[in-house]
C-alpha cells in the first residue's frame, strides 16, 4: 500500500474571503466593481499587473522571452509600460511544448504541486492546431467561475433557474467552467446535456420542456440547430418553452429571432475563461477590467491601435496564479470602443464582437479575406441554412501562374430551387462584399457536420488550409 498522505481538501485550500473581496461574485459585482470609475479601475489594474508580472518572472518561458527582448519586470511603473513587454502567440506556445513536452515550460505549476493545492488541466479545442494544455490552480478556477457567473447574471440568469449546458464536456474548459459558475456562484441548476453527440438534440429539447429550462448555453450554430430541430418535432421555439434568456456565442440576432427571447453574446477562450460580456444595452462587450487588460494591435506590426480600428486581441490576465497570460496575442480579431459610460452605468471598457481569426486570413489577389466574414455574408441568403466551411488551395490553371483560391461550402435550405441559380447568387454576393471572386460549393442539409465537427466540437471548425498540398 502506498504511503498515506492527507489531501489538500478543497474547502481548506484557499482564503475564500480574500477571493470574494478581490473578485466580487455576480450579485455584489452589479453594485460594486462594475461601477468603478476609470481612475479606480486603472489603480487596481496597476496593482494587480505588478503582482502578475512578479509571478510570471519565475516561469522559464517568460524569463527567456523577456531576456530576448530586453524587458525587465522593473520596467513596469505605469500601465503604459505594459507595451514595453513583448507579446507572444500560439506559435510560441507550440514551440514551448516542443521544447519541453508534454506541458511546455510556460506553466507556473506542475502536477506535483497538486499534493498541496487542487489543480485542474484542460486543453484548447485544437481548431487551430495541436491542443494547448493549461493547468489551473484552485484560485484560477474560482476567479474564472466568478467571471462566468457575472456574465450569466448580467444576461438574465437568476438563482433557481435550470440551464441546459449544451457545450462539449470534454478536455476543453468551456462546459466545465460554465457548470462550475452556474452551480457554485449563481444557485442555478445546470442540466449537463453536453452536445448533440452525447445527448441527442431531440432529447435536449425534451429536457428543456420537462424541466422548464430558463436558458440554454451553446454556440449560436448549435442553438439555431436546436430551434430547427424543435420545429421538425412540431414545436414552436418562441412559444412552447419557458426560456427567459439565451446565452450564445456568435450570431445573436438570428438566435433571438428563432427563440423570441433576449440573446446575449460574450467573449472567452480556454486559458483565461470569460473575458468580456454583453450587457442589457447590447452595444459591445464589457471587459472585466478588474481581471484583464486588453489591447488591440495591428496585424502586421503589433503596434497598439486606437478605438474603432480592427486588429488582434492581446490579453493580459491579472488574476492567474498557475499559467500566466501576459500580452498574449490570441489572434482573434476585434476592435476597442471609445471610453464612455454605458447606459447600464458601467465604465468598464468595451470590446467589439468577435470578427474571426487573423491566422485564418487568406490573401486573394491582394485582398484580405476571412472565412468567418464569408460565412456571415452567405448566412443572410434565404436559400441556405447558415452552415458553412471554407478551404483555401493553391490552384494552377493550365498555362497560367499558380495562385491562391478560396472556396466556401454552404448547406442548402430545404426546398431550395435551382442550385445553379443559388450558386451564382451567392458567388455574386461574395464578390460584391469582399471585392474578390470566391468559389461556392453547395451541399445538402447536414452535409458539413463531419467537416465542422457539429455535434461534438466545443467550437466548430470553419476553415482548412490545403495550400501546402498544391505547392
Amino acid at each position: 500500500m502506498r504511503e498515506q498522505t492527507r489531501p489538500p481538501y478543497y474547502h481548506e485550500s484557499m482564503d475564500w474571503d480574500r477571493l470574494t473581496a478581490e473578485y466580487e461574485p455576480p450579485f455584489e459585482f452589479m453594485t460594486g466593481a462594475r461601477l468603478w470609475s476609470p481612475e479606480r479601475i486603472a489603480e487596481e489594474q496597476l496593482r494587480r499587473l505588478r503582482g502578475a508580472v512578479e509571478r510570471a518572472a519565475s516561469v522559464p518561458f517568460y524569463r527567456r522571452l523577456w531576456a530576448e527582448h530586453g524587458f525587465s519586470p522593473a520596467d513596469i511603473t505605469s500601465l503604459d509600460d505594459l507595451r514595453r513587454m513583448p507579446s507572444y502567440t500560439i506559435d510560441d506556445i507550440r514551440d514551448s511544448i516542443e521544447r519541453q513536452p508534454p506541458l511546455g515550460d510556460y506553466q507556473g505549476v506542475g502536477f506535483a504541486d497538486a499534493a498541496h493545492t487542487p489543480l485542474r488541466i484542460y486543453t484548447s479545442g485544437g481548431t487551430t492546431g495541436t491542443p494547448r494544455p493549461t493547468i489551473y490552480t484552485q484560485w484560477d478556477r474560482e476567479v474564472g467561475a466568478i467571471l462566468s457567473a457575472r456574465t450569466f447574471y448580467m444576461q438574465g440568469i437568476r438563482p433557481g433557474d435550470a440551464v441546459i449546458n449544451a457545450w462539449a464536456y470534454s478536455t476543453h474548459n468551456a462546459a466545465w467552467i460554465m457548470d462550475h459558475a452556474l452551480w457554485h456562484w449563481l444557485g442555478a441548476i445546470p442540466i449537463t446535456t453536453s452536445t448533440g453527440n452525447v445527448t441527442p438534440t431531440e432529447k435536449q429539447i425534451e429536457f428543456a420542456q420537462l424541466y422548464g429550462a430558463a436558458s440554454i448555453t451553446a454556440t449560436s450554430d448549435y442553438l439555431l440547430h436546436i430551434a430547427d430541430t424543435a420545429r421538425r418535432m412540431g414545436l414552436d421555439p418562441r412559444t412552447d418553452f419557458d426560456f427567459k434568456t439565451i446565452l450564445s456565442f456568435g450570431d445573436t440576432a438570428a438566435v433571438e429571432e428563432a427563440f423570441g427571447v433576449p440573446t446575449y453574446d460574450s467573449y472567452a477562450f480556454h486559458e483565461v475563461q470569460y473575458l468580456a460580456a454583453e450587457c442589457e444595452a447590447k452595444d459591445g462587450l464589457h471587459i472585466f477590467e478588474d481581471a484583464f487588460i486588453i489591447e488591440i494591435v495591428d496585424f502586421e506590426t503589433g503596434e497598439a491601435l486606437p478605438p474603432g480600428h480592427k486588429g488582434n486581441i492581446v490579453v493580459t490576465a491579472l488574476y492567474k496564479t498557475g499559467t500566466s497570460q501576459l500580452r498574449y496575442n490570441i489572434q482573434d480579431i476585434s476592435a476597442s470602443y471609445e471610453l464612455s459610460q454605458c447606459s447600464c452605468g458601467s465604465w468598464h471598457k468595451k470590446l467589439d464582437y468577435f470578427q474571426g481569426r487573423s491566422d485564418t486570413m487568406v490573401k486573394l489577389r491582394g485582398v484580405n479575406v476571412w472565412p468567418e466574414a464569408c460565412g456571415k455574408i452567405v448566412a443572410g441568403h434565404p436559400g441556405v441554412t447558415g452552415e458553412y466551411y471554407c478551404y483555401a488551395e493553391r490552384v494552377a490553371p493550365e498555362g497560367k501562374v499558380a495562385r491562391d483560391e478560396m472556396t466556401i461550402m454552404v448547406e442548402k435550405a430545404d426546398g431550395t430551387g435551382d442550385s445553379a441559380v443559388l450558386r451564382a447568387e451567392l458567388a455574386a454576393l461574395l464578390k460584391q462584399k469582399t471585392g474578390v471572386a470566391i468559389g461556392v460549393e453547395l451541399v445538402e442539409r447536414d452535409g458539413l457536420r463531419e467537416l465542422t465537427g457539429h455535434g461534438h466540437r466545443a467550437k466548430l471548425k470553419r476553415f482548412e488550409d490545403r495550400r501546402e498540398a498544391g505547392r
